[in-house]
Parts: structure tokens; sequence; C-alpha cells
């Protein structure tokens, strides 16, 4: 499944070092000429934070304005402080500053780096500071040394106009001592553009130098010169002039534990290295590697840590490689891995050892692409490739990556979810995750604890390339016991192991985004290899049950330990590769042969971990590889390869390395990885959410425009729908008990396989909740404040403070009678309840608040309706959108399309079909001009008066719609499932924005929340408000089909009057907005209710009145919730908690009432 976040552009040069806590930073110089460090930070979104580190630096220049221009970085091995040097450029002039012993901690950067100015001092120079041209910077730090920190620095002979020969002079730089600048004496000439230079020291030396190779002095030589003479330091320092091997195109050093530096050099021929004592006058190196892999490498890099020794490099196709060796074994060919390919096109990359986690850090400039992080797996030796994305300030800037979401719920007791749970999360081996929208970096040894969010769940997002991801292990924080462990590609290797043969093979099918349907393996792949990849998928699969189930490796078993008889050998298959085609797979007839010619020919058989054995033949030449076998060897499984004159094997151990086997195998039947993922995976039928969404978008834009119409006339109706409020509560108790609790009821729905709780669901959602809050809008509602709407302002206030203590008692009763036991009660419990509450004066108080709201509602609703249309910009959301859809992003744009994806997802899973195909019913919803139109698309009208049921003379909405509707006598059904569902989108969003504005309640500045959360209500509520919208589609003349849709228009309407400047700061309705809410509620609970009062026939009329009901508890207190300074201080954190609860119980029962809709129940 593909995610989009925002991006950052491309660094050009960049240098990485790692911190104490093992995250990364990396310094880079931007085409802005800035000097950047980018820090790895955890518990933030993007994960990465970007520092301009150069820029302050003009207020040491007048004011002038600086560009950076080189840059070096030097890190101790043993504290992990870091050293910088930059060079930069101020007006015509140069300048060099250091900043020395950085701890690299969150203290330490929250301080800021210190830079120090080392002004140029060489009085020698006649030209001066003012014409100093700095070539180059080049700094590290050296253990044990006499001087820690060695530093050099090349300058022009003088200016670049009158130096044609690019002459250098190169100093060394004594930040303490007098002078500063020293110029290195040197009998040869240094010519910019034709060295490169790198840092170290050898054993002898007491003080560092520096290694130079290039055109020196017209011919091509390598020296080696201490930074000084240690022992006469007036004189110059002899040069040791090395023998260079032929074709020698790159150099690098590799500093050791006790400060002393391997030169290695990359030649014609291979590899070569000059060890610490070999590297006198005339000495020669030792070749240590001979491939076409690492020969002519035009970069070259080295790094001695964690008991390793590794070498990275360019080679003349800009394939990068890399090969290690055990510390102090480096002039030993034999110690030396086999070089590894593992990216191609790279521009330039930097690394480091990872101290704290045992594994290499890569980072890379891809050509075209962004700069990419590769980590090697130190269990499984797998390969990780992960984007770095940094924080973006263009909201159309966005990346697409693959990778595994995986949700998990927890569940209580009651069978329900539970949130706020603290779940502790571990992984396999370090691996970068997103864990609710926030960067995390997950380890097998520090545990990450995540509190469940408010619907119970915690959502995880490994970016991964591969099938072969990192396992992870949950622990209630409260039960140790409780681990589970998770692999993210379960579902997806689960079903690539059902291949068991050709014919399934064959049957695989890739669904595109678009609908379409193609092949998974391609036309013009022969029988003989399906058949090949089929009889080796099979084994994988088996393999796979053998192996740990956390995806660790598997131990040897007793017998294949030291000293132990061995175990019989059997050689499982040998997959050939025909070397005229590499598309072609053949199974070996007897791969006991196979493997037996491989053995004969004595070549040598070094193990090869799994994840470069993999690496190393996907980017192999299809020509090079005669065949792979597949053998146990003392109960271990084992993959061999001859490759050239050497034949590889590696063990597979774990989950990761036989998965690796499996792309292998489909990349050589063309199959490309995308498709592989697509089959394996889940890709969204965007098309059928399109048209979901275009539907759900009319209607409710329809019906907003309804209400604003028909407002005019809403007062008469509320005053007539009003008399007899009370007899109307009083019916209540003429529900039979269902015996059947709301936990149980709840506990029921959950349960139930919906795709409700898939990440697939949710995935609109949860970039909303990410990015709203960096959303931008330029609307703005006209109205104006006026004498007339504060006499309105001042009278509601009137009335809810006369009625203040009818209204603490009531909600104190809720609290203690319905809220606290409500998973116990049944709904004629809770109704029965709820009747003793509210009748009588709460009742007669919510008619009166409610028609004087009408007039506010009156005064500002034309200024703040147009919202609904207006254009919002949403990283990711809306550059995502319009990328799909060519139009813009609108407010109700957002939910309608947040509530599409899980409206068409569930609705296929439950009916088989998406809800709104491609036919001309669709369109005609789509395009309808008008409310009624709808209503006519949809004609549930009764051809005839309706017939009474024997059981009390009730008849049901749905029945009477059902004898009407003829040539798409499915539409109103679902409609009525499809308005379940976004229901329950409308529950949970109301949640998301009330856990978003609860705390500015908290602090009492419920004035300062946010626009956009108060704007995005609007077309919240008009979700929420879905299921008894298209009640209105019954054409029912009944007083409570008729009275719920006059509360729910006012509803609606009252929320948008809540998102107008006007009333967005004003104190005194902020007071006085919860208690019109809660009236609302209270009388919008009398029709709904007694409509299912009436009609209870079926389970879905039952689950109704719940939906219903939960619907308005979590109303009704409204005044508690969102009212700090009243005094219900002691029951005000229960009150809210429950409230949040009853909205996500609410959603949860809307979609099992959508499934039994759907099934006639």
């Amino acid at each position: 499944m593909a995610f989009s976040i925002p991006r950052t552009d491309n660094r050009l040069d960049f240098q990485v070092v790692q911190t104490p806590t093992g995250d990364s930073v990396f310094f880079s110089l931007g085409t802005d000429n800035i000097l950047y460090a980018t820090r790895e930070v955890q518990a933030k979104a993007t994960g990465w934070n970007r520092l301009d580190l150069s820029s302050s630096l003009s207020s040491t220049q007048g004011g002038a304005t600086i560009k950076a221009k080189a840059f070096a970085v030097s890190q101790n091995v043993d504290t992990l402080a870091f050293d910088l040097a930059l060079a930069v450029t101020a007006g015509s002039t140069d300048y060099l500053y250091l900043s020395l012993g950085n701890l690299n901690t969150d203290a330490s950067w929250a301080k800021g780096v210190k830079w120090t100015l080392v002004p140029f001092d060489d009085s020698s120079k006649s030209q001066g500071t003012a014409a100093l041209t700095i070539g180059d910077v080049y700094l590290v730090n050296l253990p044990n040394a006499a001087q820690a920190q060695t530093c050099f620095v090349d300058i022009w002979r003088s200016p670049p106009a009158s130096n044609p020969l690019k002459l250098l002079d190169r100093y060394y730089i004594l930040p303490n001592g007098s002078p500063k600048w020293d110029l290195q004496q040197l009998a040869i000439d240094l010519a910019a553009g034709s060295i490169t230079s790198c840092l170290g020291r050898r054993t002898k030396d007491l003080i560092g130098g520096i290694y130079t190779y290039g055109t020196i002095g017209g011919t091509p030589e390598l020296i080696y010169v201490p930074q000084y003479n240690a022992f006469r330091p007036t004189v110059p320092p002899n040069p040791a002039r090395l023998a260079i091997p032929p074709g020698t195109r790159s150099i690098a050093t590799s500093i050791d534990m006790d400060g002393h530096s391997n030169l290695f050099v990359s030649a014609s021929s291979g590899l070569f290295v000059f060890t610490p004592d070999e590297q006198d006058d005339g000495s020669t190196a030792v070749q240590i590697i001979n491939s076409s892999v690492v020969a002519n490498a035009s970069e070259l890099s080295a790094m001695t840590a964690g008991g390793f020794t590794v070498v990275w490099g360019l080679n003349a196709q800009r394939t990068l490689f890399y090969t290690k060796c055990y510390a102090g074994s480096e002039g030993d060919p034999s110690a030396w891995s086999v070089p590894v390919p593992l990216l191609l096109s790279v521009e330039s990359y930097s690394f480091y050892a990872n101290s704290g986690f045992g594994n290499t850090v890569l980072f890379a400039h891809v050509s075209g692409q962004q700069i990419v992080q590769l980590t090697q797996d130190p269990l499984t030796s797998n390969w990780i490739k992960r984007q770095i994305l940094l924080p973006t300030t263009d909201i159309s800037h966005m990346v697409e990556f693959n990778g595994f979401t995986t949700r998990m719920d927890t569940i209580g007791d009651n069978g329900i979810q539970q949130k706020d749970v603290d779940v502790t999360l571990t992984a396999t081996s370090a691996v970068s995750v997103f864990i609710n929208d926030v960067y995390y970096v997950l380890s097998s040894d520090v545990p990450v604890t995540i509190k469940t969010d408010a619907t119970g769940a915690i959502t995880i997002i490994q970016q991964s390339d591969s099938l072969a991801v990192v396992f992870y292990q949950a622990v209630l924080a409260a039960s140790p016991s409780s681990r589970i462990d998770i692999n993210p590609a379960a579902k997806a290797l689960a079903k690539l192991f059902t291949i068991q043969n050709k014919d399934s093979l064959n049957n695989a099918k890739v669904t595109r985004a678009d609908g379409t349907v193609q092949p998974l393996i391609p036309s013009g792949v022969p029988d003989s290899d399906r058949q090949a990849a089929a009889t080796a998928l099979q084994n994988f699969a088996q393999i796979s049950k053998e192996l740990p189930a956390d995806g660790s490796r598997q131990a040897p078993p007793v017998a294949a330990r030291a000293n132990s008889v061995p175990q019989p050998r059997k050689v499982l298959m040998a997959l050939s590769v025909n070397n005229a085609n590499d598309s072609q797979l053949q199974l070996h007839p007897q791969p006991a042969t196979a493997h037996a010619q491989m053995l004969a020919s004595g070549l040598p058989t070094p193990l090869v971990e799994a994840g470069d054995f993999f690496t190393m033949i996907g980017k192999t030449i299809a020509a090079e590889i005669k065949s792979l076998v597949f053998k146990v060897v003392n109960g271990l499984h084992e993959v061999w390869v001859q490759i050239g004159n050497v034949v590889y094997r590696a063990l597979l151990d774990c989950v990761a390395a036989v998965v690796r086997a499996a792309e292998w195998v489909f990349d050589k039947l063309k199959v490309l990885l995308e498709d592989l993922i697509a089959f394996l995976g889940f890709l969204f039928g965007w098309k059928d959410i399109i048209r979901t969404h275009g539907v759900i978008n009319n209607l409710l834009k329809q019906f907003a425009n309804k209400a604003v119409t028909e407002i005019g006339t809403a007062e008469a109706a509320v005053s007539k729908g009003l008399d007899g409020l009370q007899s109307k509560v009083n019916a209540w108790a003429g529900i039979p008990d269902s015996k059947t609790s709301i936990g149980s009821s709840s506990a029921r729905a959950n349960s139930t396989d919906n795709g409700a709780s898939s990440p697939q669901a949710h995935w609109g959602m949860e970039h909303a909740k990410a990015n709203l809050s960096n959303s931008t809008t330029r609307f703005s509602s006209a109205g104006t404040g006026s004498s007339v709407l504060d006499k309105v302002i001042a009278d509601l206030q009137g009335l809810a403070t006369d009625e203040y203590t009818t209204l603490k008692t009531a909600i104190d009763n809720l609290q203690k009678q319905i809220l606290e036991p409500i998973l116990t009660l049944s709904p004629s419990q809770v109704m029965q309840r709820l009747a003793a509450i509210i009748g009588g004066v709460l009742v007669q108080t919510a008619k009166n608040v409610v028609v004087r709201s009408l007039d506010i509602i009156k005064i500002l609703i034309e200024a703040v309706f147009k919202l609904l249309d207006a254009p919002i910009s949403i990283p990711v959301l809306s550059p995502f959108y319009k990328s799909i859809t060519g139009s813009e992003l609108s407010f109700l744009d957002v939910m309608c399309f947040v509530a599409a994806i899980p409206v068409t997802i569930m609705y296929k899973i439950v009916a088989g079909v998406a809800p709104f195909p491609d036919n001309s019913t669709t369109a005609a919803l789509t395009s309808a001009k008008d409310f009624a139109a709808i209503k006519n698309i949809i004609k549930p009208a009764r051809t005839a008066a309706p017939t009474p049921k024997p059981q009390g003379g009730t008849t049901r909405m749905m029945a009477a719609a059902a004898a009407a509707i003829d040539t798409d006598s499915d539409i109103y059904k679902k409609f009525m499932v499809v308005g379940q569902f976004l229901g329950m989108a409308g529950s949970w969003a109301t949640m998301f924005l009330s856990f978003a504005q609860l705390p500015f309640v908290e602090s009492g500045l419920k004035e300062l929340i946010p626009s956009w959360m108060t704007r995005m209500a609007v077309p919240t509520v008009l979700l929420s408000l879905s299921p008894y919208i298209i009640g209105a589609f019954s054409n029912s003349d009944e007083w409570d089909v008729v009275m719920t849709d006059v509360v729910i228009s006012l509803q609606f309407l009252k929320t948008c009057i809540d998102a107008s400047d006007v009333l967005g700061k004003n104190k005194a309705y902020a007071k006085v907005s919860p208690y019109i809410d809660s009236a609302l509620c209270v009388v919008g609970l009398v029709p709904t209710i007694g409509y299912n009062v009436l009609h209870h026939d079926l389970p879905s009329d039952t689950v109704g009145t719940v939906v219903v009901l939960l619907n308005g508890l979590s109303e009704i207190p409204s005044p508690v919730v969102w009212n700090v300074g009243i005094p219900f201080v002691p029951i005000r954190a229960a009150v809210v908690g429950a409230c949040v609860e009853l909205n996500y119980y609410s959603g949860l029962l809307m979609i099992a009432n959508g499934v039994l809709l759907q099934t006639g129940h």
C-alpha cells in the first residue's frame, strides 16, 4: 500500500555522523549555499528536523551575506562528539570557522552550534586576508594522537584570475596556536581540481598527516606528509611517496581504535591497501580484492568501528558497493567479504557504523531521486531502504512510498476496544516506523510505550520496498505475559504461499487502482518457467513454516553444532537460469547432480549473509549465474550459486531470507516488484471511491441547501412540532425490553470482520488527523456583530442561568444512572431512565432554547453557509485529491473523501460490489441540482397507504419504501446501508475533533480554538446526521419523521454559525453554545427514539435505537464538557470520558446496523 507525506528538496554534498542514542545527523551544503544539519528526531511527525548552521555567521561579518562553500565533519569514536570546519565567503573574501567538541545530544543541539573564527594570520603572504580564497578543508579526530583534531586547509596561492595553474598552498590549523595558520612546507606543487586528499596517521607518527593523490608536478603520485615535523618543527616534514597501483582512481582512510590509518586505493585491477605500518617512502600496496565490482572506483570511503573495517565506493558505472573484514586483518586478502553492489546510479553517499545497534547506516543520493537511507538489519542481514522525509512549507510537496501498515486493536474483557492503554513495542532489529503518525525507531532492547488512540488502536507504518520486513513485538504494559509477535507482511506472505502449482500462478491477477485487471505473470513467460517458480514457492512456503515466528534467525540444531556428528545433507531443488534469456527459470531434473557439479569445480565456497547474497545476485548479469541450489545441511537450509569462479552460499535461516529468495524468483519471471506488491497487498479502487465521494458530496450539499432554504419556515415547524413533546417522551416506556445490554451489542458488533478496523479504511482519516493542523484556506465569513445578536445571546444566557439547578441535577443523574452503567443497560432501561431525567422542566427549557437560537441562525447563516464549498489546502490530502479528481479540495470534500474510503471498502465486503457503480443512476445522483431531485431518483414514495402490521399496528420506513422501488430495487436499501457507514465516519471524526479541542477548554481558552477545528465540524456534523438525512427519503408523514428532519436541519445550521468569524471569539456565545447543543439533542431525541419505539420488529431496529441513544447521551452533557468554569468539576472528567466513548460505541454499532440492513435484518 502506498502512503504520501511531505518531502523536501535534494541536497548537494553531505556527511553523516551518529548520536549517542543511535540516531543520525547529516550535514549538507544546499543549493542555497547554506550548511544544514538534518537531525533524526523521534516522537515527531516526519522524524527529521533541519537546522541552518551557517547563516547566523552574518552577524560576525558586519551583516554580509554568508555563502558556505566547503565543510568537513569529524567524530570522536569514544564520545561521539563531533567537530566541524567550515569555509564561507562573505563579500569577496573567504573565512574559516571551527566548532569543536559538540556533544551531539538533544540538550547540546538546543543550545546550537558555536562557531569560532580562525583568522588568516600568515604574515608572509603579501595578499593578506582580503584576497583569501579557500579551496578545500579537511578535518579528522585521531584517538591517542598528540593533537586530537587534525585540520588542513588548501588555499589558492594567488587569486584565481592571476593563477592559471590553479596552484594551492596547504596549511595545517592550530586553533589555539600562534600563528593559527601554519604553512606546510612542501617541495612539490599542488593544483586545484587535480588532487584528492584524506587524513590519517601512520603507526610510527605522534601526529596526524595528510595523504594526497593526483597530478603533482605533472606526474601521478600518492604521497603522505605529516602535519609538521614533530621533532624539528621549524624543518619541513619529510613526505613519503607511496608506490601507486596501475590505474589508481581514488583513495580513502579508515582510522582504527589506536588512531592509526589504513589507506585504501582503488585501481584498475581492484582494491588495494597500505596498512598503517607499511606507509614509508616507496612502500607498495597489498591487493585485497580482485573484482570488477570494486575496480576503477571514482570515490572511496572507509571506516573502522564495532570490530570491523568497511570500505564503500562508487565504481565506474556509479554503482555503490561495499566490502568488509575484521578490524586488524585489513592486509589479509582472504579476510575480506565478497564486494556487494547495493545501489545503482548513485551521485553521492555517506555512512557510519552504528555503535548502538551494531549495523551500518548508509545515506545515498540516487540520480533523479531523494536522499535514501539504507540500513542493514544486524539480525537478518537484509538491507532496508527508506527515504529521508523532512518538514516542508509547501503543501503541494509530498512523496509516495511503499510500506506495510499494521493496525492493532486492544480489546477489553467486554469485547470492546480500549482507549488510552499503554502498549510496549519492540522490534527484532532497529527499524524506523511511524506510530500513530509519529516517527520512532523501534529496537530489540529499548521498548517504546505508546497509548492506544480514541478508537483503542495503534497504527504502525514501516516503509519497505521489499516483502522482507522487520517484525514487531507488542506487550500490554499492565500484562507482561500478553506478548504477541507481529509480521507486518503476514497477510501478503500468506497469500504468496497459497501458490502451490502452475495453475494457481496462472490465475494470479493484479488489480490496478483504476479497476483494470491483468495477469501477474507476463504472457510471454513459458510454462516451464511457471512450473519452476510454483515449485520454488511451494518449497519456500514449507521452509518458512520451520523458521522462528518472530522473524529472528533459526538456531542451529544441536546436531549441527561444534563437535557433533554431521547430519545427512539433502538437496531440495536446483533452479537453472537460461544464459540466453535471463527471464527463464528451469527446474534441474537432478538437483543433487547440479550441486555435485558445483562441488567438483573445486572453487572457493564463501558463506555470505543472506541479505548480501540476494542483493548481489539481483544485480549480477544473468549470464554469470549458472544455477541456484537449495539444500538442507545439518538441519539448516542453504542456497548456493556459482558466479564466475566463486561458489557463494547463504543460510535461509529466517523469514526475511526466504522472502528474498521468492522475490528473486519473481524477478526472473519479469514480474515487477510493484506488481507483486499490488497482487499481495491492497490497492485502493479509487474510481469506486471517487464515485462514492461524488454521491455523498452531492447528497449532503443538497441537504444543506434545503436546510438553509427552509430556515424561514423552521420556527413555525419547530413551534408546532414541539407541542405535546412531553407526551412523546412518556411513550418511551412502550418498547419491549430486548434483554440485550448495550455493551454486549457493541462487543458483538466489534467481532464482525467488516473492514472497519483495517488500515485501508482509516487511510484518509489518519492523513486528515496528521495534517489538518497545517491546513490553510482563504475562506472568511463576512458577517458582523450587532446589538440584536448580543440581545439574543444574553437571552439565551438568561435561560441557561435560570435553569442551572435543573440542568445540574439532570446531568448528575445522567452520569450516575446512565453513563456509568451504560454498557450493562438494555435500550429500554436507558430510555426509561432518560425519560425520567429529561422530562418535565428540562424538556420545556430545551424547547425555549431551541426557539430562541433560531434568531442567531437567521442572522448569521448566509455569511457562513458558503464554507462547505470553500477550498482548503491540506498537506498530502489536497495534492493527492487533485491528482485523482482534477479538482481542488473543499471543506465538504475533505470529510466526504475521508468517509468515502471506509464506506466503499466496507460496502464491498458486506455486499460484494461497490455501492455506486459506473451507471446512469450514479451519474444522476452526483449531478442532481436539489434535494428533491435526489429524493426522486431514490423514489421510495408509497404507492398506497401503508398496511399495518399485526404487531401493534406499526409499519416500518424501509418496508414502505421497498414496495415502490422498481428498476433499481436496491437503491434505497443501499442508501440506508451507506448512511450507517457514513454515520460511523462522522462519529469517529467527531471524536477526533473533540480530542483536538478539549485542551483549549481545559485551559480556559476556548475562544482560541483554531478556526480549522470549528470549520471542519460543519461537514463532520453532516456525516454524523447522514442516517437521519437518508431517513427523510421515506416520504412518511409521521410526526417522528417530520420532526427529525426539522431538528437535524437545525443541528447542521447551528454548527455552521459556530464556525462564523463573528461568534468564534465571542466569549459569551462560547458559554451558551453548549446549552443550545444540549437543547437540540433533547428535542431531537424525542422523535428519533419515538420512531424506534413504534418500529422495533427487526434486529436493525434495536441496534438503531441504541445508536440514537448513544448519540443523544453524548450531546446532552455538552454544558459540562465544553464549559470548564461552571460548577460541574466533580463529575466533569467522568462525563467527558464517557461522551467520547459513546461516540466510539455509536460508530461501532452503526457499522453493525449497516450489515444488518444489507442482509435484510
